[in-house]
């Protein structure tokens, strides 16, 4: 994911709709927790950047972090370490494996004074609000990513299906720059994407996008 500086955490304040159209009732095996947790803040986030397809957000997580909010993963920082950082703050982060150190964070959310990230796990601490860990703001930061992703996939490859331009700024949240073309992205990713997808979609009566080459 590139820089960003729009968005932010008020985009995430609407209220949950009164049907969940992404609900599976399942749970990740790997960390037992429901897959349905976080259905909410992905229903506002995909409206607030208009993204037509909330569902891939579940799937990006199941991916990324088997729904455990307080993921740390990359055991070699993606954008380094910053002047200042600590390797922790460098890497991975929370339910969509985000990237701080990348710059890509809109509206500072989730950043401290100094710049670096709020990395309070507790959820009963006075600091969870603005934690680079808090669901909301997590995914408030992944969302934006595949969105910017997005635009300039349009702008680099004019020419793509709605879909099309969905898997190649999936593709570029896992490795910014792999997208190639139309039907050229993250194979290796996105297959892993699409696995939990046609899974939960399947379990929610959920009409998937067909993301076939």
């Amino acid at each position: 994911m590139p820089p960003g500086n729009e968005g932010g955490t008020d985009g995430g304040s609407g209220a949950c709709p009164a049907s969940d159209p992404l609900k599976t009732g399942l749970v990740a095996m790997q960390t037992g927790v429901s897959v349905d947790a976080f259905d909410c803040q992905v229903l506002q986030w995909s409206a607030y950047y208009k993204e037509p397809d909330p569902m891939i957000f579940k799937a990006i997580m199941y991916v990324e972090s088997r729904f455990d909010d307080t993921s740390s993963g990359c055991t070699t920082p993606p954008c380094g370490i910053p002047n200042g950082w600590t390797m922790a703050e460098s890497g991975c982060l929370g339910l969509m494996q985000i990237v701080p150190a990348c710059g890509d964070v809109p509206g500072d959310a989730g950043l401290l004074g100094n710049g670096q990230p709020n990395m309070t796990t507790d959820s009963t601490s006075s600091q969870w609000a603005t934690s680079i860990f808090n669901p909301n703001i997590n995914i408030d930061i992944g969302v934006f990513g595949v969105s910017f992703n997005r635009k300039q996939m349009m702008q680099m490859f004019p020419g793509c299906t709605t879909d099309q331009y969905t898997m190649m700024a999936v593709g570029d949240y896992n490795e910014y720059g792999s997208t190639k073309s139309c039907t050229q992205d993250n194979v290796q990713y996105n297959t892993g994407v699409l696995a939990a997808y046609d899974m939960y979609c399947t379990a929610a009566g959920y009409p998937a996008h067909n993301y076939s080459p």
